[in-house]
């Protein structure tokens, strides 16, 4: 699916409707999607697995394991 396109095509369509109604509800299900992905970014994560992933950044470190900021 060519993403790009279809967002022009639904522009397209977006653009000529005229019901205040179905309007509101595009917007929701636009905010509702937003929160989604919010949530996927934005997981809560317990103080135990905190820990565990700084101890694996921390091993990760010592083993070489990263990319330096400086090297991108």
């Amino acid at each position: 699916m060519n993403v790009a396109l279809e967002i022009k095509k639904i522009q397209k369509d977006l653009e000529q409707l005229k019901d205040e109604n179905l309007i509101n509800s595009i917007k929701s299900l636009l905010n509702f999607a937003k929160k989604q992905n919010l949530n996927a970014v934005f997981q809560k994560m317990s103080i135990a697995e905190y820990k565990e992933r700084a101890e694996q950044s921390e091993e990760d470190i010592k083993l070489g394991r990263y990319t330096n900021i400086d090297d991108l």
